[in-house]
C-alpha cells in the first residue's frame, strides 16, 4: 500500500500551529511561505477552531491513506464472499 510510507510521518507530525482569523489577514502571505514547512495552520476564531490551511502535498498524502483506507475496509467486507476463478468468468462472458 502506497499510504503505509506515509503513515509515518503523519503520525510524527507536531501539534498544529494555530494562526488567528485576523492575523492570516494580516500575514497571509508569510503564512502561505511557511506552509510547506508547517503543513498545516488551525484558523482560531474566538479561541476554538473553526477551519485549517493545508500544504497541498500534506492534502494529497490525506487523501491516498483515506483511500488505501477505504479499501482496505471493502477488502475486510468482501474477502468472506466466494469468488469465481478468472477462466470460468471469461467463459460466462463469452456465452452471453
Amino acid at each position: 500500500m502506497t499510504g503505509t510510507k506515509n503513515c509515518a510521518k503523519f503520525s510524527a507530525m507536531n501539534i498544529p500551529s494555530t494562526v488567528t482569523i485576523t492575523d492570516l489577514r494580516r500575514r497571509s502571505a508569510q503564512l502561505l511561505k511557511d506552509l510547506p514547512e508547517e503543513k498545516l495552520f488551525l484558523l482560531m476564531q474566538n479561541s476554538q477552531a473553526k477551519g485549517a490551511v493545508v500544504d497541498l502535498d500534506y492534502l494529497k498524502m490525506l487523501q491516498q491513506a483515506y483511500e488505501d483506507y477505504l479499501d482496505m475496509l471493502t477488502y475486510d467486507q468482501t474477502i468472506s464472499e466466494s469468488r469465481v476463478p478468472w477462466e470460468e468468468y471469461k467463459r460466462r462472458r463469452r456465452d452471453l
